[in-house]
């Protein structure tokens, strides 16, 4: 029968047939059958009976394996959404969840298969964890309980009695809340002492049976040994996380001095097992080495996370002895070790393994615990939570006995020799997977950022490198020692790299006891030039080793060579140089450009080759990773060049259309380098950078076009490449590049996230091509475009439209008089642009007007209302009449005045740029040459007007020549710089005719008032019928002012 629902899921009654029936058809392959079942269930889930069902369902052992999978999911899913008491959608109900609660334990415990008993497993311990102890008090009594009572019965009961009580401890282990974990601490105790008696009792099991000294590996006894070994490792398990997060003070808990001193005892024990001869130990090697993992987890994790309580356990120094000992035991045949390996996570959530040799493992976790004492003996935690005068002290103690009693002179020593002549070693496993693979070798070898987790020689560099910090003095003489052992000739090629591997780590630490030039001179450059076996390991450990040292010290005099022998190291056609050599010494040429002593002319010797060797290398490389570092490389050897790359730009241009062709379609990073590097280049190359226009304005193009595949990757470096080539471009600009102005309108009406980058790219435009932009083609988009920049929530964005449309209105009446600016400010009438700004003034003035409980604010901030008054500021500067027929068409003129005049002047009192004030204040001021009705008007605002010019004109006045000069005025021309690109130039001469700079405030002023004066009947009718409407105050401050220039007419 084919399931389908017909109707709506609420028509489908909710019974346990029918929950068994949906689950069922819910883990079909058939997908209308499964969106149809999936939907129903999320019908049914504010059903109070839904999960107490899901759990039923999951408990029937008669149910198919897929409907129970399946129900348990659900659970735990529902309990993730629902189970919290304030659930945002749906809570479920008390009754329920207690319900839940009383059979939870029943889905791991005697559950026969294992997958399905620890995802209930992962179902009790969120329960727990949300639930304990306030709502669920007794889950860790019951737990104890049910232990106690399997502990020596059925071990299949206490296998699942372990795996719920492992999955509870690890979900309360990361909980932060001190509530929780407090809980966890009062129970701790209590747990320890029966997992001590469980692992014991199963180790004492299986331990039996393995020194038995019979071949009985097939027989029954085998099968009970085996689930002895795996109740055991689950209860390690289980108390090294209580030893860990169960105690605030371990070390002063004496089941823990017992655990951990017994610990120490098995560890021996079980190794003397491995390396025993005995076969049929061999066969139970991996449970060995599992429970001995354990152990060194449980030690190192003490070590770093309770580094007192380590180091006042129990014989804690002898252990990191011993641990040390087998370390440098192993490191004797580190040369021939295979390596440990990181398998990546598995599909069911579990952590990444680490693959390899048991022995090796142990070696890590040996040198992880003596990097952990340095550590903590030289790094002091620090947190938040109070600790007494005697916690401190103990902690103090502790240390200082880690530090005189274990890291002594002699250890020391003996370990960083170790690490240099064994653990640096080349090893012959890592020269076969570099000929296997060596693509994938090289990418693996230099992205591993957090290997020396897992792998030796990292975690050796790691160790190494913590020593010389702290023991400098100590190990500046035997480092020494050994980097004279590298000048011999005929010193083997592996112990040579080692010491290389140790020079390049301990650079920032001995560059002031260490001539590295010197060193560089008489023997890198010979060993840079070996050939022979193995020479391609050296040549890589070179490249390595001068990317160390370069940024902390060498001299301007090495720098030559250096380039030189990258250049060597690059050079396809020696045989020494493999894929690997080359790959190495492109990535570490980064290092040598970013250094702040790179100079480009020193490299122009070397540039050619270089770049074309890098550019030719990307055609061999297999590996996405690995291009995009050798493009980044690339780039940053342009950036450095600076101007000097011009005669090497045909060479890298001629190469990047290849490389943005074979990245194909999704190689959107590869482009992205591609586009960066264009970028580069064009900076540096400035104005030269035109005659690779028609390669990169095609690629902008289809960067920007939003119906790309690769639009949402690629805009940015896109909008930065073309910001760059605008700003690099003189005028007039050519057809290929106006043509993509369309395109930056477009985009900008959309005010999308990159619509501040495109406003600005539009004001380029208007500023380079003036002339095109106020043709009819462009004049009302562009304004349409501003005005949807004005609804911006970026305030920024806001300020670069309104300062554009400044420019667009002076260039407007620079190239067209009063015609141009008229047809303008008609189209920033039509497009909306300055409606938009007057209806957000008016909104302003409105809102001033309220107060109290009913008081508003303004929908835009004082500084957006200044930069709007400095857009109306400049139309009334250039032509007073123009704006005035503006105000003109939104209503009567006197109407118009009342709200946006107390604006203007108020808001000068707020406007933060003096060069703002005081073109507000020219405007204004010009207002007063008009006749007849706005003459009127502006009389009535007298008090206006002397307030704004005395506070004005008493900030930009010169008080000390006693003439009264404009401080904001140029008194010379600006001069240019070589660094000046088209956009500056254009800009400086803006600023220099603006009339900010070029007009003296006072005479300006003075020059209209009087002319003001003169229309209204002279000086004593103005003071007899307007100016007495001012305030006495404010006429002899502005009097004051008049004094510093002479007037042929004053005020009396």
């Amino acid at each position: 029968m084919n399931f389908a629902i017909e109707v709506p899921g609420a028509a489908t009654p909710f019974n346990f047939h029918e929950l068994c029936r949906t689950l069922q058809f819910a883990s079909s392959h058939d997908n209308s059958e499964r969106q149809s079942a999936t939907q129903q269930l999320q019908t049914w889930e504010s059903d109070p009976a839904y999960y107490p069902s899901l759990q039923s369902v999951f408990l029937d052992q008669h149910v198919s394996q897929s409907a129970r999978l399946l129900a348990i999911i659900q659970l735990k899913n529902g309990i993730d959404r629902h189970w919290r008491q304030y659930a945002p959608d749906y809570s479920i109900p008390a009754a329920s969840k207690q319900a839940i609660r009383d059979r939870l334990f029943q889905g791991t415990v005697g559950e026969g298969d294992r997958h399905l008993a620890q995802l209930n497993a992962l179902v009790v311990a969120k329960v727990v964890r949300i639930d304990f102890p306030h709502a669920w008090a007794s889950p860790f009594t019951d737990l104890n309980n049910l232990l106690r009572t399997t502990k020596n019965g059925n071990q299949l009961d206490l296998s699942g009695a372990l795996m719920i009580l492992l999955r509870v401890v690890k979900e309360l282990g990361t909980a932060r809340m001190l509530r929780s974990q407090k809980a966890l601490q009062t129970v701790t105790p209590e747990l320890v002492y029966i997992l001590g008696e469980i692992y014991g009792a199963r180790t004492s099991e299986w331990i039996a049976f393995l020194t038995n000294g019979q071949d009985d590996i097939a027989s029954d006894a085998a099968d009970v040994a085996l689930l002895a070994m795996e109740n055991s490792l689950d209860a390690i398990k289980i108390l090294r996380r209580l030893l860990l997060v169960g105690y605030d003070q371990p070390h002063k808990d004496k089941g823990v001095q017992e655990i951990w001193s017994f610990s120490q005892g098995q560890l021996a024990q079980f190794l003397d097992f491995i390396n025993g001869n005995s076969p049929k130990i061999a066969s139970y090697t991996d449970f060995l080495g599992k429970h001995l993992m354990q152990f060194t987890k449980l030690h190192l994790e003490m070590a770093e996370q309770h580094p007192a309580a380590f180091a006042s356990l129990p014989n804690s120094l002898d252990l990191a002895r011993a641990y040390w000992n087998l370390t440098a035991k192993f490191a004797e045949g580190y040369k021939d070790s295979g390596g440990l390996r990181q398998e990546p996570s598995s599909t069911d959530g579990s952590k990444a393994k680490t693959e390899g040799p048991l022995l090796e493992k142990l070696a890590l976790k040996g040198l992880l615990l003596v990097r952990a004492c340095v550590r903590m003996v030289h790094y002091q935690r620090h947190t938040i939570r109070y600790r007494s005068k005697e916690l401190v002290q103990e902690h103090q103690q502790a240390m200082e006995v880690v530090k005189t009693d274990l890291l002594k002179d002699d250890l020391v020593i003996q370990i960083a020799n170790v690490i240099i002549s064994q653990l640096f070693i080349f090893r012959k496993s890592d020269m076969d997977a570099w000929e296997q693979e060596p693509q994938e070798w090289e990418e693996r070898e230099e992205s591993q950022g957090s290997a020396w987790e897992w792998e030796v020689r990292p975690c050796a560099e790691k160790l190494f490198l913590d020593l010389l910090t702290h023991y400098k003095t100590l190990l500046q003489q035997p480092l020494l020692s050994y980097f004279t052992t590298a000048q011999n000739q005929q010193a083997d090629i592996i112990a040579k790299e080692a010491v290389y591997t140790a020079m390049g780590l301990a650079a920032p630490v001995i560059y002031e006891g260490f001539d590295f030039d010197a060193m560089l001179r008489t023997t890198i450059v010979a060993d840079a030039q070996q050939t022979g076996q193995l020479c391609q390991v050296l040549r890589r450990r070179i490249a390595i080793l001068l990317s160390q040292w370069v940024p902390v010290k060498v001299t301007k005099e090495s720098r030559p060579l250096i380039y030189e022998i990258f250049r060597h190291f690059l050079n396809p056609a020696d045989s020494c140089n493999d894929i690997v050599v080359r790959t190495t010494a492109a990535r570490q040429f980064k290092a040598i450009t970013d250094e702040f002593g790179f100079e480009g002319e020193l490299f122009i010797p070397y540039a050619s080759d270089v770049l074309t060797r890098l550019l030719n290398l990307l055609e061999e490389l297999d590996i996405d990773e690995t291009k995009l570092a050798i493009l980044e490389t690339t780039r940053s050897l342009i950036q450095r060049m600076e101007t000097h790359v011009s005669h090497f730009g045909d060479q890298v241009m001629g190469a990047l259309p290849g490389i943005w062709e074979s990245a194909g379609e999704l190689g959107f990073m590869m482009k992205q380098s591609v586009l960066a590097i264009m970028q580069t280049l064009v900076t540096s190359m400035r104005s030269e950078s035109l005659r690779y226009h028609s390669m990169i304005l095609p690629l902008i193009a289809e960067a920007t076009r939003e119906d790309a595949e690769m639009y949402v990757y690629l805009i940015d470096e896109a909008l930065e490449l073309w910001t760059n080539i605008l700003i690099w471009t003189p005028s007039p600009l050519s057809p290929e590049v106006l043509s993509l102005a369309d395109t930056a309108i477009k985009e900008l009406t959309k005010q999308n996230e990159h619509a501040k980058t495109l406003t600005s790219i539009l004001g380029s435009y208007i500023l380079l091509a003036p002339e095109a932009m106020l043709e009819d083609r462009y004049r009302v988009a562009v304004l349409s475009a501003f005005c949807s920049s004005l609804g911006s929530k970026d305030r920024e964005q806001i300020g670069i439209a309104t300062r554009y449309a400044e420019s667009f209105i002076v260039l407007s009446h620079e190239l067209g008089g009063a015609p141009g600016l008229r047809v303008v400010v008609q189209d920033m009438m039509r497009t909306g642009f300055i409606t938009k700004m007057l209806e957000d003034i008016h909104d302003a003035f409105e809102a001033h007007k309220t107060s109290g409980p009913k008081k508003r604010y303004s929908r835009v901030s004082g500084t957006i209302i200044a930069d709007y008054f400095s857009v109306l500021s400049r139309i009334a500067v250039i032509d007073p009449a123009i704006f005035v027929e503006m105000l003109t068409s939104l209503g009567p003129l006197d109407q118009v005045w009342i709200w946006l005049s107390a604006e203007w002047f108020g808001s000068l009192d707020t406007t933060a740029h003096i060069n703002q004030r005081k073109l507000s204040l020219l405007a204004l001021t010009r207002l007063t040459e008009l006749p007849e009705s706005m003459q009127e008007i502006i009389l009535h605002s007298l008090q206006d007007y002397f307030s704004m010019w005395t506070s004005v004109l008493a900030q930009i006045l010169d008080r000390e020549d006693k003439i009264g000069n404009d401080e904001l005025v140029l008194t010379a021309e600006l001069e240019p710089t070589e660094w000046d690109t088209p956009k500056d130039v254009r800009e400086r001469a803006l600023f220099a005719s603006d009339p900010v700079k070029r007009v003296q405030s006072l005479p300006f002023v003075t020059e209209r008032l009087n002319d003001l004066i003169r229309r209204v009947g002279g000086d004593q009718a103005f003071q007899d019928k307007w100016a007495v409407n001012v305030d006495r105050e404010v006429l002899v401050s502005f009097q004051a002012l008049v004094t510093l220039s002479a007037p042929p007419n004053g005020i009396s």
